[in-house]
């Protein structure tokens, strides 16, 4: 299981005089204390592509470096979330919905996985032996040039003690060493400058670079074979870590795609299956608060602009996006969502989701982070800028933020948790539950 570290913080901004007014209206003796209370999970590059638009992001894998699970606390969090009640709950529409599942490909996979291959690449360059020279390595300050009389004559400068000395060897290989004494303290950077630059125009004077000095490097790289006919339908491993797969000789995500189509109201989704789960690779946009009463004032366009709606889908407190009305039969479900008692809900939660979907959980997001890690736009879940609606503020954008999902898990009486997601990273938050945010559903398991 991922492990996250837990932060304490209460999100979006919501004000302390705002929040004590909002509690004083539920309960008079409750405080609330102004820490903020984060689960984070660093590093976590959603994915995003193929089956959304362009400029989304997604998250980062969160990092194991907390002694605590990302689950929260019995008391708090999965025991009132996900108790072993027996209820379950109801259709949103209060009717029989059905979903098309259209997959783009096979649902059969080969056995067999390639690991990258290791190969070493060298790279050559050749340059001049005048401008292969380098200040700071008199070893390099190393060339052959053409004397008075056209023939070839070796220059070999080093260091004896503080003082420059040249060596030279003629075209008979006689050797002769000078004493260069303008350049008595070649470790004054001042000496060391004046004598390079006369070494190089001695180089450069007599054609020097005309020889030239190669250099090469060496880079091990790790590759998949080349995907072709034989390799047809192998499930290989990129250098990134993401499954690929050999198709039509091009390595592809590994990765299944299809369509929804919401029954109540005739709305078609793109889905996407990652790992063995099958999420909405869409918001969702549901919007009959007449079916769903627990939709009524309590779900929005951004900014009230229809065409936000179709682009980004709705926002919803988390009493509408669990269909509160339809989980409680005690007549007070309407209210639940904010220090409304107990609110224990049943294991799964359908909410607002399409028939033979649900709200996903604390621990099927986590499963999520675990199959795509922190290999960003891979598998098309595709996150957009959607904002979210603060209950006293009205409609904002995060700046750190791409959007947030709703969680089914609660965290106390008035708060639930959210999947923050941005281009770098992914944070596993709560939220106060009156505020309004994006839901995506998770396929039922067959």
């Amino acid at each position: 299981m991922l492990r996250m570290s837990l932060h304490k913080c209460m999100t979006r901004r919501l004000s302390h005089a705002s929040l004590v007014n909002r509690l004083s209206r539920h309960s008079p003796c409750m405080s609330l204390r102004g820490n903020i209370v984060t689960v984070a999970i660093s590093c976590l590059l959603f994915v995003l592509v193929a089956c959304g638009d362009d400029d989304s992001d997604f998250a980062t894998r969160p990092s194991d470096d907390s002694s605590s699970s990302v689950m929260p606390k019995s008391n708090d969090s999965e025991t009132s979330g996900s108790s072993s009640s027996t209820k379950s709950s109801s259709s949103s529409a209060k009717s029989s919905s059905s979903v098309t599942l259209q997959s783009s490909s096979s649902s059969s996979r080969p056995t067999e996985i390639l690991e990258p291959e290791i190969t070493v690449n060298e790279t050559c360059t050749e340059v001049g032996a005048c401008d292969a020279m380098v200040k700071t390595d008199i070893s390099t300050w190393h060339f052959v040039r053409k004397d008075g009389f056209d023939r070839d004559m070796e220059y070999i400068y080093f260091v004896e003690g503080t003082q420059l000395m040249v060596k030279t060897i003629d075209y008979k290989g006689v050797e002769d060493i000078d004493t260069l004494k303008v350049y008595s303290d070649m470790t004054n950077e001042i000496s060391q400058e004046y004598a390079f630059n006369a070494a190089k125009l001695t180089c450069k004077n007599g054609g020097g670079n005309d020889n030239k000095i190669k250099s090469c490097v060496k880079d091990t790289v790790k590759t998949l074979p080349k995907c072709n006919t034989n390799l047809e339908g192998v499930i290989g491993i990129d250098t990134t870590g993401i499954k690929v797969i050999c198709r039509e000789n091009e390595w592809q995500i590994d990765v299944e795609y299809g369509s929804l189509m919401d029954d109540r109201d005739g709305q078609s989704y793109k889905i996407v299956k990652i790992g063995d789960q099958w999420w909405m690779a869409e918001n969702l946009n549901y919007a009959d608060s007449i079916a769903t009463p627990s939709l009524s004032g309590k779900s929005w366009c951004f900014n009230n602009e229809p065409d936000s709606c179709t682009k980004y889908g709705r926002l919803y407190t988390w009493a509408a996006a669990i269909d509160s009305v339809a989980v409680y039969d005690d007549g007070d479900g309407v209210n639940c969502g904010f220090h409304a008692g107990s609110c224990t809900l049943p294991e799964k939660v359908r909410g607002i989701c399409p028939s033979g979907w649900h709200m996903p959980d604390t621990t099927e997001w986590n499963t999520l982070f675990d199959e795509v890690g922190g290999k960003g736009d891979a598998y098309g879940f595709s996150v957009l800028p959607a904002g979210y609606r603060h209950d006293d503020d009205g409609f904002l954008n995060d700046d750190d933020y791409a959007t947030e999902f709703w969680s089914v898990t609660v965290y106390g009486d008035i708060s639930a948790y959210v999947m923050r997601v941005s281009r770098v990273r992914g944070i596993l938050d709560f939220a106060i539950m009156v505020h309004a945010f994006s839901v995506r559903c998770l396929k039922d398991d067959p």
